[in-house]
């Protein structure tokens, strides 16, 4: 082949490949949680844990998401941006196989572990969209959030009966161990590790930028509220909504159909949201819009939870897409990848540090009272809060 011919189908099949490697990290980053929720009463039962470990399950993703994202800029620069997200989906993919030992040591560690990968690739990923893909941030935005969704609603929807045919409920968590495997690798293959060839390397940011130094601006501040809210809301209603559907009497199957469908709402909707989004009053919108449907969704839950539970899961996964538009706003923000690293750090450490009081207190609320109307009212709260923060994050954004 021609030089002049060689070198652009070298460069699209290194845009190519990483796109495909980037989309198959997203369908990763929901499998492992998305399961355990599924799963948590029929886990319980086999293990025999104690409430307070059944509070903590669901926290734990938040809690990895904000320690380990805390550290992800220092750890980016040493080894390089590709080379930390290799290490991120290596640990995801051994923490998930770790969970098929059926002892609660072991899905805890196993948690610990796997959610850790995930939080450097959730801290990464805006920054690789920018790198690679500059011109199309709103596109790969929705891109990967909506195969994000994808991977939340298969484990959701398919979660219980994989258990089944498996044979236990710890086995059937460790399944999604063979998605991230295949991402590693793709990653691995992408990144040159194991060919000794690098098809597109992500710059590593020299720039320092603290995420602390970020946080005394409105913008760090904000968004970080907001980031953590909508986190909040978010791991506290996937991880529960089963359980509380099947405290009311519905099958464990239905229940996690039910949570399918709230994740599933977000994957056509994404890509209008982001597109309504462009615009600054389009971004108001978009982020009033979102925060009211999970409060309404909110609301249905706590009324009338078997009254009209599918049009309370559609509400709630309207209201999920609140993830992909501040994603959007984050990989926008900055003068540069380094600023967006640091924005991002900041917003998801802290972000996820709140997030994690959720799923903790709505499992303590539930154990405390035995019934789901004190939790779902304290998360009314929380969506009435999100709802006010978007407004001000977007008032007066160029």
């Amino acid at each position: 082949m021609p030089a002049t011919l060689a070198a652009p189908t070298r460069a699209r099949t290194g845009l190519l490949t990483s796109l495909a490697a980037v989309l198959l990290i997203a369908l990763n980053l929901r499998l492992g949680i998305s399961s355990a929720a599924a799963l948590l009463d029929a886990l319980r039962a086999d293990l025999g844990f104690s409430p307070l470990v059944a509070a903590l399950l669901p926290t734990l993703p938040s809690l990895c998401f904000a320690a380990a994202g805390a550290g992800t800029g220092t750890l980016a620069r040493r080894l390089g941006v590709e080379r930390t997200v290799l290490a991120a989906v290596v640990a995801l993919t051994a923490g998930l196989a770790v969970r098929a030992v059926p002892a609660t040591w072991a899905l805890l560690a196993g948690t610990v572990l796997g959610m850790s990968g995930l939080a450097l690739c959730n801290v990464l990923l805006p920054t690789l969209v920018r790198t690679h893909f500059p011109q199309r941030v709103g596109l790969l935005t929705g891109l990967y959030t909506t195969t994000l969704a994808l991977g939340a609603t298969l484990a959701s929807a398919v979660a219980v009966p994989v258990a089944g045919a498996v044979g236990s409920p710890s086995l059937g968590l460790a399944v999604w161990a063979l998605p991230a495997l295949a991402a590693t690798v793709v990653w691995a293959a992408w990144t040159g590790i194991r060919t000794g060839v690098v098809l597109a390397p992500a710059p590593t940011p020299t720039e320092r930028i603290s995420p602390w130094a970020m946080a005394r601006t409105r913008l760090g501040a904000l968004v970080t509220a907001y980031f953590g809210l909508q986190a909040l809301n978010a791991y506290a209603i996937t991880g529960w909504l089963p359980s509380l559907l099947s405290g009311h009497g519905m099958s464990e199957g239905a229940a996690g159909v039910v949570l399918a469908v709230a994740q599933a709402v977000g994957i056509p909707v994404s890509f209008a949201v982001l597109a309504l989004a462009k615009g600054p009053a389009g971004l108001r919108g978009a982020f009033a819009a979102v925060s009211a449907a999970m409060l309404v969704g909110f609301a249905g839950l706590l009324v009338a939870p078997m009254a009209l539970p599918l049009v309370w899961a559609v509400l709630v996964g309207l209201g999920l897409c609140s993830f992909p538009l501040v994603l959007a706003v984050i990989a926008r923000s900055g003068s540069g990848p380094a600023q967006t690293t640091a924005l991002s750090t900041l917003s998801q450490s802290l972000g996820y540090l709140l997030a994690a009081l959720g799923p903790l207190a709505v499992g303590l609320l539930h154990s405390a009272t035995g019934g789901w109307t004190a939790p779902m009212a304290l998360l009314l709260g929380t969506a009435a809060a999100q709802l006010a923060v978007g407004i001000a994050l977007t008032r007066g954004r160029p």
